[in-house]
């Protein structure tokens, strides 16, 4: 059987080939993608490699321009240094001040959360351990009693581009992931603040350092 015998879809087979390019590097950052050619070189029309491509950007794989096509999406180490960085003080700090308020309702649900995204790592759902890993964070942060904070918070998060593109990369990480969370769950459940603050600081700039790693092994396609 083919490898476009697998999928269901063309945009399936499109989107999983694309995808594979980028993740390895045969496609490095700012690389030019033109549908039309992609399209040519796949035996489709231009209609999957274009719903390809807006998964891809879904997932911050890739930049779609108007009237400018696609690229590989180029990371700046920077940007991603500060933004994690700041989120990691301002969820740290979320955490700690939410913990009083964290009642048996709210950490049984939380509990919940974490059991779920055992279920998801076990058979490898990074798109859905993504989503739950949100909702555990963000449930943890509702619970404080600064609306001001949680918004600051949300305004600066990525969407969840930033983990997608770190379990793109390096999937294997979605298991170190779910023990920090228990790691965190641990520590509510203790109720230690100065180590639940620490913890999600740690949690936040993880990612920062892996993203950092892709780029700098993926530089920028300068033809």
């Amino acid at each position: 059987m083919s490898l476009r015998e697998t999928y269901k879809t063309k945009s399936g087979f499109v989107y999983e080939l694309l995808r594979e390019r980028i993740v390895t590097g045969e496609w490095s950052q700012g690389t030019s993608i033109i549908v039309a050619s992609v399209a040519r070189e796949l035996g489709v029309s231009a209609i999957p490699v274009r719903e390809a491509m807006k998964q891809l950007q879904a997932e911050g794989l890739v930049v779609l321009e108007p009237h400018r096509g696609a690229r590989v999406t180029v990371f700046d180490p920077k940007k991603i240094v500060e933004v994690m960085s700041i989120r990691g003080a301002l969820e740290g700090y979320a955490a700690r001040v939410a913990l009083p308020f964290i009642d048996e309702t709210a950490l049984a649900d939380l509990r919940r959360k974490v059991d779920d995204m055992a279920k998801f790592v076990d058979v490898g759902d990074a798109d859905r351990l993504v989503a739950a890993n949100k909702e555990f964070h963000r449930k943890i942060y509702a619970m404080g009693p600064f609306p001001m904070l949680n918004e600051m918070i949300f305004k600066l998060w990525d969407g969840g581009a930033y983990s997608r593109i770190v379990f793109a990369f390096r999937p294997e990480r979605i298991r170190s992931v779910h023990r920090e969370h228990l790691s965190i769950l641990d520590a509510i459940e203790r109720r230690e603040e100065n180590e639940l603050e620490q913890l999600i600081r740690v949690h936040k700039t993880g990612f920062a350092e892996v993203l950092c790693e892709i780029t700098a092994k993926n530089q920028p396609d300068v033809r």
